[in-house]
C-alpha cells in the first residue's frame, strides 16, 4: 500500500512540472505519507511571475488569512529559514532548528500552534538560488511525537522528487520563454521535433512528436525521455546521430536525426554539457513546399514557386498543371525555369533541393 502510494505521489511531483495546479495534491500526498495534517509549499522565482506558486493544506481560509495577516513575520520558522539544512533537497525536522522549549515560549505557539495542537514537523530547500528559491514545510501534533529518522529519509526521497520538477519547470519556462518569438513557427514544422536538455528530459516537443510517441513502437515517452525500443534513452551526443524508429504497422521506418548543441550551464568540474533537438521526419509523407518561401530563396515568380512546390509533394507535372487550370506545356515551362534560377538539370535534382529545405 506504501509503495503505491509513493508511486502515485512520484508521478505526480513530475506532473506539476507541466501543471503547477498540481501542486496542492502533491502537498496533501507529502502530509498524509508524513502523518502531518498541516503543511505548505511554495516557489518564488524573482523574474518570472509565472513561475512563482504557494499552495497549503490543513488550513482553513480563516486560518491562513489570521496566520498571514498576524503570526508571518513572527513565525520562528521562518525567521530561522536559514537554520535548516542549506543543502537542497535535504529534509531537517523542526527541532534541529528550534527546541521544543524555545518554541513553547513563543507567542505563536501560545495562541496559534498550541490551541490547533501543531507542534513538530520539518522542511527541506527545495531550491535556492539567485534567481528561484522553493521550500516545502509539514506540521503535526505533539502527541503524534517528532518525525522518525525513517520519516525524515522519506521526506528527502520526496524532497528530491520535488526538486527535480522544479527544475523542470524551470527548464520549460526557459524554453517557452526562449521560443516565444517563434512558438508558431515551432508548431508548423512539417515534422516532429523535441527539444532535450542535458540529461536527455523532453523540455518542449511540438504536435507532430507528441503524435509520434503514440504511433511508433521504436519510440516511447517515459518520465519525459524518449526511450528506443531496444531499451536504449535518447541522450544528447557530441556529435549529430541519425537512426531509424520503426512504425506501429508495417512501412518506411521514420528518420530521426539528434543534434547536438552546447548548453551554457556550467559545471562544477568543467564538463561540457550538451542539449539537443531531436527531429523525426516520415519518408512517407508527401512534402509541401512553402512557395512564399521558393519566391523569396530562389527569385520564382508565385506561378513558378506554386507549380514547384506542387510537384515537390508528389504531383506528376500533367496533375499539378490541371489542379492549377494550366496547359500542360506551360507547367513544362515553369518547370524549366525554376530549374535555371534554382540551379538544377534535372526534376529530380529540384524536388530534392525543395525537400532539403522542409
Amino acid at each position: 500500500m506504501f509503495l503505491d502510494q509513493f508511486d502515485k505521489l512520484t508521478s505526480e511531483i513530475y506532473e506539476a512540472s507541466r501543471d503547477a495546479g498540481l501542486w496542492p495534491r502533491v502537498l496533501l500526498q507529502v502530509c498524509e505519507l508524513l502523518g502531518c495534517p498541516q503543511g505548505s509549499f511554495w516557489i518564488h522565482s524573482r523574474r518570472n511571475a509565472e513561475l512563482s506558486t504557494s499552495c497549503f493544506h490543513g488550513q482553513s481560509d480563516e486560518d491562513r488569512k489570521e496566520y498571514l495577516d498576524k503570526w508571518a513575520s513572527r513565525d520562528p520558522w521562518y525567521l530561522r529559514l536559514d537554520r535548516f539544512t542549506q543543502e537542497v533537497g535535504i529534509f531537517s525536522p523542526s527541532h534541529s532548528v528550534i527546541t521544543d522549549e524555545e518554541l513553547e515560549a513563543t507567542e505563536i505557539y501560545r495562541e496559534y500552534l498550541g490551541p490547533r495542537k501543531l507542534h513538530y514537523g520539518g522542511g527541506a530547500w527545495i531550491s535556492r538560488g539567485a534567481e528561484v528559491e522553493s521550500f516545502l514545510t509539514v506540521i503535526r501534533s505533539k502527541e503524534a511525537g517528532p518525525l522518525t529518522e525513517h520519516e525524515i529519509a522519506m521526506g528527502t526521497r520526496m524532497a528530491g522528487h520535488i526538486r527535480r520538477s522544479v527544475q523542470l519547470l524551470e527548464e520549460r519556462h526557459l524554453a517557452a520563454q526562449g521560443c516565444s518569438g517563434v512558438k508558431i513557427c515551432f508548431e508548423e514544422l512539417p515534422f516532429a521535433v523535441a527539444i532535450l536538455n542535458q540529461d536527455g528530459k523532453v523540455v518542449q516537443s511540438n504536435g507532430r512528436f507528441q503524435k509520434l510517441a503514440g504511433k511508433s513502437d521504436g519510440l516511447a515517452l517515459r518520465d519525459d525521455q524518449i526511450l528506443l525500443e531496444t531499451g536504449d534513452i535518447v541522450r544528447p551526443e557530441k556529435r549529430t546521430r541519425s537512426f531509424a524508429i520503426r512504425r506501429r504497422r508495417r512501412g518506411t521506418p521514420y528518420w530521426a536525426t539528434l543534434r547536438p548543441i552546447q548548453a551554457e550551464t556550467w559545471h562544477p568540474m568543467g564538463v561540457v554539457r550538451m542539449t539537443a533537438i531531436l527531429e523525426v521526419r516520415d519518408p512517407d509523407r508527401p512534402t509541401s513546399a512553402d512557395s512564399a518561401q521558393l519566391e523569396t530563396l530562389f527569385g520564382l515568380t508565385p506561378a513558378e514557386a506554386r507549380f514547384a512546390s506542387m510537384l515537390a509533394s508528389g504531383l506528376s507535372v500533367k496533375d499539378a498543371a490541371e489542379q492549377l487550370g494550366i496547359a500542360e506545356q506551360t507547367g513544362r515551362t515553369h518547370l524549366k525555369r525554376a530549374m535555371s534560377k534554382t540551379g538544377t538539370r534535372r526534376q529530380a535534382e529540384l524536388m530534392s533541393r525543395i525537400i532539403a529545405l522542409d
